[in-house]
């Protein structure tokens, strides 16, 4: 819940054709005595070959910010029509094309290869030497620019109202229409950056510096300018899968495009001496992630000139309604094709339909490719940087003068003003008011000025150790200051009657790359040996969706200091002191193996972690920081040691724990992640203390947990675990005819750990020398334990449920052997 803010914002800022101050024209063409679609129809602006050709159902859209005044159709068999235009705006315009009475001869079809299949071999043939990917390296220059805009506000009746008009109505001057959709909208935000973009083939190197960056209705924020460049939303035709809001599109250039796609050879053109080859293609079928659209080829290098494709309607994508892609290349030094202009646009909407009035977003995304060098040469110092993308230091500092002299266009006066309108709606009182509302569902703190009131999911639960349990906490906000936060929180429950709380003061040295100190105290009541999803313990969720009495909760009071240190992106520290004064209680008794029993565990430790990645994307805010992956490992190396001596009853024990997360794609049947953790205790210690094998006591589903397993099930000294989750985004179901217009998903999911325990630490072995017996019902995973479970996602588009089967240790006491999960989920 925590991340889905900036997950949102980046959602909006990654969706990606800016259309102002440009000509765009769309329509559909049909023959005129039938009134049938006519595909392949050849568009283009009069007098130049900028141009496209029409879909399968005729339709057409084409853009230009060349000056024109005509736009031209034609067809073989059909006489050509040219219409007037009006320059600089949207229009739409069908054509009624007369078929031709001509007299034709015999023909005689003679059995042979598609010409279109013949052209996209030579492509593949060629890759190597057209895909810029595959240069040894290169570098230029780029120009990109975003916009975010409201589409249907003109329709919907929430935007005339009086208070909308009142606080609103200057926004209607902006009010523009949509190449894409034929739809008004009205630009909400706009972003522009300056980069400069180096790569290599061997050794490995895609590197990004942003040097200039500025986006409207936004705090000058340094960190938010690393989405901004070109580098997210990268798309490769000559790759075979485009990847996409991570959906694998079949790309039309793929070694096996003839599995996923018809090619047409439509029309030729000699320009400059060079022949270009126009096919467009059309699907097989819905069943994976598809486009159609149209490729230019150019005939003696078999490289791509240019491509526009469309997403198809029927496709397993979420909220997406309309997507199109285009890109355009250039010739450098008359021997390599390398990218001259690349657009994006995508119409995000609830409703997929077409009739649908509901507001929508629609996302643009322009960049502009100049300076290219394909030399190879990368300086030094670029490679010695050490992140995909790199933030200059005076990235926010730049004024218009700069952004006149480095656009490669000048924007349209309206353009211009939607920085000064964007700030304008942000001062809102209504704007306000919404934006507190979306902040506080999915953040789970209510703002109110200095102040941050929650998080509200944990206000009330229940448990079998407190009962009801109430709680109530608040935490200053960067307007109170910029970095030093403080936070409390006050719970009290009904069953044992006590005030529980605690609280934090956190102080950020520096936010690029992160020095932070961190101290906490709570007194509460704990699940040990839980997984780390925020539904599965301490709040209403946990509470409507609990297994039963699943849960066995402890009284611990706890305090930490913290301290961070990011040496530089991809590389941390964390120091940590921590002590911690765990209360038995009737579910977790604390009982010596003669008998006695001990009110409580104190342990003190000091702690030293390490975290690795590699072009990770992070984006920070004041106080926290939020990972969105990274196509490498992630690996995290942790070294505790008790410390005996510090406190009365302490103990003294080293523990090794190492966790690899990696999350990586096999288009087309899906994407995986694999979670390894392994560990190890040095030290006689109390059960408390030793690895607490992740069990989960609801129906919630918990990615980090296994969910057949109960809470202190299983304990190691020694250990290895893994969480194995793949998701075939409807590789299999897509394909069953009934299932395909539900457009759910498959997920398969495996988990297994084994471990041991030295008989000092095995407090259910008879005549232990370990510190405590362990409580019924516990004991060693010496012998494996696995589950294993299939599950269906994207039911209504957010909601999943998976049936999982513990397949070992099935006659533990008190085992639960089959379980049904549930979860949410927002994806593409």
């Amino acid at each position: 819940m925590k991340k889905a803010i900036p997950i949102l914002f980046v959602f909006t800022l990654y969706a990606t054709l800016v259309c102002a101050q440009s000509t765009r024209i769309r329509g559909v063409i049909t023959d005129a005595e039938t009134g049938e679609s006519l595909p392949f129809v050849n568009v283009f602006f009069t007098g130049t070959t900028i141009g496209v050709s029409s879909d399968m159902d005729g339709n057409y859209n084409v853009e230009t910010r060349e000056e024109v005044s005509e736009l031209t159709v034609s067809m073989v068999g059909y006489g050509s029509q040219t219409k007037k235009i009006t320059p600089n705006n949207y229009q739409t315009l069908n054509f009624q094309l007369t078929p031709l009475n001509i007299q034709l001869d015999n023909v005689v079809v003679t059995p042979g290869e598609n010409p279109a299949h013949k052209i996209l071999r030579n492509v593949i043939k060629n890759k190597k030497i057209n895909n810029p990917d595959k240069l040894n390296a290169y570098s230029c220059a780029t120009y990109t620019k975003m916009e975010l805009d409201l589409t249907g506000i003109e329709a919907d009746r929430t935007f005339r109202n009086k208070r909308m008009q009142r606080d609103f109505g200057f926004i209607f001057n902006y009010v523009d229409t949509s190449i894409l959709t034929g739809k008004s909208y009205l630009p909400i935000m706009i972003s522009e950056s300056i980069a400069d973009y180096y790569y290599s083939r061997n050794p490995s190197l895609s590197r990004e510096v942003i040097k200039a960056s500025r986006i409207s209705g936004v705090e000058e924020d340094y960190t938010l300018a690393q989405f901004t460049g070109q580098l997210h939303g990268k798309v490769n035709f000559y790759d075979n899968y485009v990847d996409v809001f991570d959906v694998h599109f079949a790309s039309p250039l793929s070694d096996h495009g003839l599995l996923y796609y018809k090619y047409f050879l439509i029309d030729s053109l000699q320009v400059n001496d060079r022949k270009t080859y126009y096919i467009r293609f059309h699907p097989r079928s819905l069943s994976t992630p598809v486009l159609d659209g149209e490729l230019h080829i150019d005939s003696l290098s078999w490289g791509l000139e240019y491509a526009k494709v469309k997403m198809m309607k029927g496709v397993n994508v979420n909220w997406i309604r309309y997507l199109s892609l285009e890109d355009s290349y250039q010739l450098v030094n008359d021997t390599t094709w390398f990218l001259k202009q690349s657009k994006m646009s995508a119409d995000f909407s609830v409703v997929l339909s077409d009739s649908s009035k509901l507001t929508s977003f629609l996302g643009n995304r322009e960049v502009t490719y100049s300076n290219i060098d394909v030399s190879g040469y990368i300086p030094p110092s670029i490679r010695k940087l050490d992140n995909n993308v790199v933030i200059s230091k005076d990235v926010l500092n730049t004024d218009d003068d700069y952004w006149d002299k480095m656009r490669p266009y000048k924007l349209s006066q309206k353009e211009q003003d939607i920085y000064t309108m964007v700030d304008s709606i942000k001062q809102a009182p209504l704007y306000q008011t919404v934006y507190t509302m979306i902040s506080t569902i999915f953040g789970g703190y209510y703002k109110a000025g200095k102040l941050e009131l929650g998080p509200y999911y944990k206000m009330l639960s229940h448990n079998d150790l407190e009962d009801y349990h109430f709680q109530f906490g608040a935490r200053t906000t960067s307007d109170f200051n910029k970095k030093l936060r403080l936070s409390a929180h006050l719970g009290y429950g009904t069953k044992d009657k006590r005030v529980k709380g605690g609280g934090g003061v956190e102080y950020v040295f520096n936010n690029q790359p992160t020095t932070k100190l961190h101290f906490k105290y709570r007194y509460d009541a704990t699940q040990l040996g839980a997984g780390t999803n925020a539904f599965t313990s301490g709040n209403v969720m946990n509470s409507i969706l609990s297994r039963g009495n699943k849960d066995k909760l402890s009284i611990v009071e706890q305090m930490e200091l913290n301290f961070e240190r990011e040496w530089r992106q991809g590389i941390s520290n964390f120091i940590t002191v921590k002590h911690q004064d765990i209360n038995s209680s009737e579910f977790v008794p604390f009982v010596r193996p003669d008998g006695s029993a001990a009110s409580h565990v104190r342990s003190t430790a000091l702690s030293l972690r390490t975290r690795l990645s590699k072009n990770e994307t992070v984006t920070r805010y004041n106080f926290e920081k939020y990972s969105f992956g990274s196509d490498y490992p992630i690996v995290t190396l942790d070294f505790s040691a008790g410390l005996n001596g510090l406190c009365s009853n302490d103990y003294e024990y080293y523990r090794l724990e190492g966790n690899i997360d990696y999350e990586f794609d096999i288009p087309p049947i899906g994407t995986s992640e694999m979670i390894v953790n392994i560990g190890k205790i040095f030290g006689n210690v109390p059960y408390p203390l030793l690895k607490l094998h992740e069990g989960n006591g609801t129906f919630f589903y918990d990615q980090y947990s296994f969910s057949c397993m109960n809470y202190y099930e299983f304990a190691s000294d020694k250990w290895i675990s893994f969480f194995w989750e793949h998701h075939f985004k409807g590789f299999f179901l897509g394909k069953i005819p009934l299932m395909k217009r539900l457009k759910w998903r498959e997920v398969f999911v495996l988990k297994g750990v084994i471990g041991t325990l030295s008989d000092s630490n095995n407090g259910s072995l008879p005549n232990t020398d370990a510190v405590f017996l362990f409580p019924a019902g516990m004991g060693s995973v010496s012998k494996p334990y696995f589950e294993t479970g299939v599950g269906v996602e994207n039911i209504l588009r957010m909601f999943r449920f998976d049936a999982i089967w513990r397949l070992s240790h099935r006659n533990n006491p008190d085992a639960s052997n089959f379980t049904v999960s549930f979860s949410v989920n927002l994806d593409f």
